[in-house]
């Protein structure tokens, strides 16, 4: 049977890089797996024959409740299980009689409720209408599985938690990298991932005013693209941050090398289904300093040094790491084993699983 997976979002964005990862993982077993995407120009995939672009138009604001419409006809031709990612992609599905399966990731929109309250209403419209068309979920983690039940009140049985994967050919330790840290006597903190709220920036930030006036030479960058649409810079503008870089987005191929330049991690969501970008770090062989919030616990364990809510904590445990070299080694060495214990091959076996039980 033909495994064609739909993804309603850019390859630079965590679920495109699910929807690619996952895909490839699956052709070393089905060779007739496809993945149909949104189109793009230039078009990071475009080598790849078995990639499928998708055309589509933006209306702006009305881009989410269009964009099914869109997706619904460029898979029309589409033969076999339908694994669509994430809800807009799911919307695209629902009425195609075939085996469907929806990676739904975890359902933070519900955990905690958006500001765009017309958009969280189609969310949770559409989590109804897979309900009632009994499609079986992915979420990618168990944490994300519990949530689902309780705030989607969706049927256990068709809730499956899949663990996401790490691709350790691309995320992995430069020791050059690290002499070149200690040669230059800046400590450096790193951030990457969303700049959304729910992220809670205001906290790293507000911290490391004091950790600047402490540690003069340490740096904080800080990676997430259009940071110039949030509050972030203008905070740290208000705080007098000297040593604050906002990178804005990164591509894929230089993440590595971003990682590879911090001497410590930090992230302080105050939720997460999984929790990519710590474990990436960790990957890299940067010690991370993480909120446990949502799957953060569940994803990281002991790995990561546990990071409160409050901006005392915060300043606390970056001081502690700051001063303690041999600890964040004992980190760096958790984060590396626990990092190899994810792989995009496991998340491919365990995604059979489910598949199996839809045909």
């Amino acid at each position: 049977m033909n495994f064609n997976h739909i993804s309603c979002q850019s390859f630079h964005s965590g679920i495109g890089r699910y929807s690619f990862e996952l895909a490839l993982a699956l052709r070393e077993k089905n060779e007739d797996t496809f993945l149909y995407k949104l189109k793009s120009l230039p078009d990071p995939l475009a080598a790849f024959d078995w990639v499928r672009s998708i055309p589509f138009r933006s209306f702006r604001n009305l881009h989410p409740y269009l964009l099914p419409l869109f997706i619904e006809r460029g898979i029309a031709q589409a033969q076999g299980l339908l694994h669509a990612h994430w809800f807009l992609s799911g919307l695209s599905i629902l009425n195609r009689k075939a085996p469907k399966v929806v990676t739904m990731h975890d359902v933070s929109l519900l955990h905690i409720p958006e500001k765009n309250k017309l958009f969280e209403s189609y969310y949770r419209s559409a989590l109804e209408a897979f309900r009632r068309k009994q499609i079986p979920l992915i979420v990618v983690s168990e944490s994300a599985k519990r949530d689902t039940l309780k705030f989607a009140r969706y049927p256990e049985h068709l809730v499956h938690a899949v663990h996401n994967g790490i691709n350790h050919h691309q995320f992995y330790p430069i020791e050059n990298s690290r002499a070149n840290r200690e040669a230059s006597g800046k400590f450096t903190l790193i951030y990457s991932g969303g700049l959304g709220v729910r992220k809670n920036l205001g906290q790293l930030l507000r911290a490391f005013f004091h950790i600047e006036k402490e540690f003069p030479e340490a740096r904080l960058k800080i990676a997430g693209a259009f940071p110039e649409r949030t509050d972030y810079p203008r905070l740290a503008m208000s705080l007098g941050l000297k040593n604050v870089e906002f990178t804005g987005y990164i591509p894929e191929s230089e993440m590595n090398a971003f990682y590879n330049s911090g001497d410590l991690f930090v992230y302080p969501s105050l939720y997460e289904g999984f929790g990519f970008a710590p474990l990436e770090a960790m990957a890299a062989g940067v010690p991370v300093l993480s909120s446990f919030k949502g799957a953060l616990s569940e994803t990281l364990e002991h790995a990561a040094f546990p990071l409160g809510q409050s901006v005392e904590d915060a300043v606390d445990k970056m001081t502690f790491l700051i001063q303690n070299p041999s600890f964040r080694q004992t980190l760096t060495e958790r984060g590396l084993a626990r990092a190899k214990e994810f792989s995009w091959e496991k998340t491919a076996q365990e995604t059979m699983k489910v598949y199996s039980q839809t045909y």
